[in-house]
């Protein structure tokens, strides 16, 4: 007589596991790497799981430089001229920040190295005259 030897359902040698995205199925993973059932669910997690954190002062630095690139953007234009000189406390008053730009760029001139501060755009550097401060106004 022969035996009937009942066939293993779980040939795998993983073990069962829980569906990562919230739905608590349970199944068997055909990887070892496979956290969800299916694609579907895959999806589902990816969607409604938590965010990639936001650095706040990344994304401060960011607004600022973005601000102040757009208000030499507005002067630079209105004048219409290749390098572009004002009264500092005119754009300060604006909300420029003379503090924040991305990198210092050496521009050569007439024989002369003139550092400016870069932002998006367009890059400045700062001239005092005595008592008066003056921006100089460059389009990268």
């Amino acid at each position: 007589m022969t035996t009937k030897r009942k066939k293993n359902v779980d040939p795998s040698p993983l073990p069962m596991r829980i569906c990562a995205c919230g739905c608590e199925n349970e199944f068997q993973p055909t990887r070892s790497d496979q956290f969800h059932l299916n694609s579907k669910h895959y999806d589902f997690a990816y969607n409604h799981g938590p965010r990639k954190e936001k650095y706040a002062e990344e994304i401060d630095a960011t607004k600022r430089i973005r601000k102040n690139d757009l208000i030499l953007a507005k002067y630079f234009k209105k004048f219409d001229k290749q390098i572009v000189k004002l009264n500092f406390t005119l754009i300060k008053a604006e909300g420029f920040d003379e503090g924040i730009f991305t990198q210092i760029v050496g521009v050569i001139q007439a024989g002369f190295e003139s550092k400016y501060n870069a932002l998006y755009k367009f890059c400045f550097r700062i001239i005092k005259q005595g008592e008066i401060s003056f921006i100089e106004i460059r389009e990268l």
